[in-house]
């Protein structure tokens, strides 16, 4: 009995050590130039597939991580929600029985006809979610047709409750959302904006709530610059919203037109066939009230030998804990349609940004790249996530439609011609028609001194086999039945409070059957807060206090202490028990 009770006593001192120290060696992978990735879990229901039909397709997932260490996955087909406290390993999907269209449940101020889908995650500082996506619904005033409904949460969606927050007179499309909390105040406290554009004048519209979520304010256009008012002329494609940490300026992001004779006559916002070579950022200092628009990017138009379109979607806004902002965008700059990235220090007196260059981003070995999303750390420390291909793509211009008839299925196909009346036509200034074997593969790009002369940038694909073999319609709801659209507009990455990754993407299975929204999170190599050791997201979440940077510059530590992180100081503890269980066995032989 007395070695039954040694061995016992052994084996949890041993496995308490073990775990501990490797805890405490979790960050000996920050010695790598690379992030590290655990394989990809599947975050979506695979019930929803018997619910609503074998050829069920999820697509554009959102992520995001709480203070708290949950980490979210909401994804379309409908409005679904899962969540997981281990970093993937197992998922609860929010819904129960009925995952499905999350957001039609629990509304005020208007109901829900059907859920359409484009959703989007947020949280703040302290604690709260915030998970919206489009309806169409039926309001007492202007709540009606295509809407933003905006849901809140502080118990993993165990309850929460969702109301029609844009209060638009037109139809909406595409929101994006950002949520901040004052320091020393609640959740009930926080300021929340919602951006997207619509189908009337098209401009980029913002919604602000300042009681987190409750209640809405009425829509003010973000567009108030002459250049940008006729650059956006009837068609923008939003990009983004995010919020200075330190002082709660927030930015929203679009890309636009040439001018409003090509937006017109491309069929402005219903098309999303204009050459949309402008890309626009606006910032508000007063809480969303007024603002103040600058120009990040300007390329080549539609008329140019290589018009340089933005739209391949989306292009992605970001800002770091020092206030600086960050922007990614697809963009045919160089002969390819390549991934691209720039920066600027936080808005100046005026309002004004001042972006310098763009710096390409994606691995050399990509000759296309796609569905860019940025996140930022500390100050020049940004990861990108994208779809990048092997394939080369070019642009649709005469002499390019004159040279890709279409009549070589091992090349992009430019002839508008082609198209049956299933298929979209190749306007000018947008992305030929890649050949049906062209394999995409999941990619994350990290800087982590990007704001340095001479930024270096580093990739990692995120699996070995492609997420879709076959072409990319990118041009919205205008992709016709006979375009490929399989895997929707967008995916997500987010960062936790030791600056590790999780990054949310559309998974086509090899078959072609379904997709599924598969999930990674790191497991160690460098992170964006400087100085932190990332943690391996499968370990058991540690609740920390929100780093918060000071009113200047952040600390290089990041604002969380090693132990609260998983560092080194855990091997103190562990230590100790083993010589403790050493001493133990000791005692009791000699006894």
């Amino acid at each position: 009995m007395q070695r039954r009770r040694l061995a016992i006593t052994l084996a949890l001192a041993s496995t308490l050590a073990v775990v501990l120290i490797s805890q405490a060696t979790s960050a000996s992978h920050a010695a790598t130039n690379t992030p590290v990735f655990h394989p990809p879990s599947r975050a979506d229901d695979p019930r929803v597939e018997t619910i609503q039909g074998s050829e069920t397709y999820v697509t554009e997932p959102a992520t995001v991580v709480t203070s708290d260490g949950t980490r979210y996955v909401a994804y379309q087909s409908g409005s679904q929600l899962s969540w997981t406290r281990d970093g993937g390993q197992h998922w609860t999907h929010v819904g129960g029985n009925e995952p499905t269209n999350v957001l039609t449940k629990n509304i005020t101020g208007c109901t829900s006809n059907s859920d359409i889908g484009d959703v989007d995650l947020a949280t703040d500082q302290a604690g709260r979610v915030y998970f919206a996506d489009l309806q169409i619904t039926d309001g007492p005033n202007v709540d009606n047709g295509i809407q933003p409904v905006v849901a809140t949460s502080a118990d993993r969606f165990g309850h929460y409750s969702g109301t029609c927050a844009a209060h638009q007179a037109a139809s909406v499309d595409r929101e994006w959302l950002a949520a901040w909390t004052p320091p020393g105040k609640s959740a009930d406290s926080s300021h929340v904006y919602l951006s997207y554009h619509d189908f009337s004048i098209n401009t980029i519209w913002v919604n602000a709530s300042h009681d987190g979520g409750k209640t809405w304010l009425p829509p003010v256009n973000a567009i108030t610059s002459p250049a940008a008012q006729l650059a956006s002329f009837c068609d923008t494609v939003p990009a983004g919203t995010a919020i200075d940490p330190r002082n709660g300026w927030v930015y929203v992001a679009w890309t636009a037109g040439s001018d409003p004779g090509d937006n017109i006559g491309t069929g402005c916002n219903y098309t999303q066939g204009a050459a949309f070579n402008n890309l626009f950022v606006a910032v508000s200092k007063d809480n969303g009230a007024t603002w103040t628009d600058s120009l990040a990017f300007h390329g080549p138009n539609w008329s140019a030998p290589n018009p340089s379109d933005m739209s391949e979607i989306f292009a992605s806004i970001a800002t770091d804990r020092s206030g600086g902002v960050y922007l990614s965008f697809p963009g045919y700059l160089d002969g390819n349609y390549q991934m691209w990235a720039l920066y600027s220090p936080a808005a100046d007196g005026a309002g004004a940004l001042h972006f310098g260059a763009p710096i390409k981003v994606n691995d050399p070995s990509v000759k296309t790249a796609y569905f860019g999303r940025i996140v930022a750390g500390d100050r020049g420390r940004l990861e990108v996530l994208y779809l990048g291909s092997p394939t080369a793509n070019v642009v649709a211009t005469p002499t390019n439609i004159a040279a890709y008839p279409g009549t070589d299925a091992s090349v992009p196909n430019c002839n508008p011609l082609v198209t049956e009346p299933t298929h979209g036509g190749k306007l000018l200034g947008k992305p030929c028609e890649l050949p049906a074997a062209t394999k995409w593969y999941a990619y994350v790009a990290q800087s982590l001194d990007f704001t340095s002369s001479s930024p270096t940038v580093t990739n990692m694909k995120l699996r070995t086999d492609p997420v879709h073999v076959g072409d990319i319609c990118t041009v919205g709801i205008f992709c016709l039945p006979g375009d490929d659209r399989d895997l929707a507009d967008v995916n997500d990455i987010k960062i936790d409070k030791t600056g590790g990754a999780q990054v949310a993407y559309t998974f086509e299975t090899a078959d072609r059957t379904h997709t599924q929204i598969d999930f990674q999170c790191q497991s160690g190599g460098p992170g964006l807060y400087a100085g932190v050791p990332v943690r391996d997201c499968h370990l058991a979440p540690v609740v920390v206090t929100n780093p918060r940077p000071p009113a200047g510059e952040p600390s290089a530590s990041g604002g969380g202490s090693l132990a609260s992180t998983g560092g080194l100081p855990y091997a103190v503890p562990a230590a100790f028990l083993f010589v403790l269980a050493l001493m133990f066995t000791r005692r009791r032989r000699r006894s």
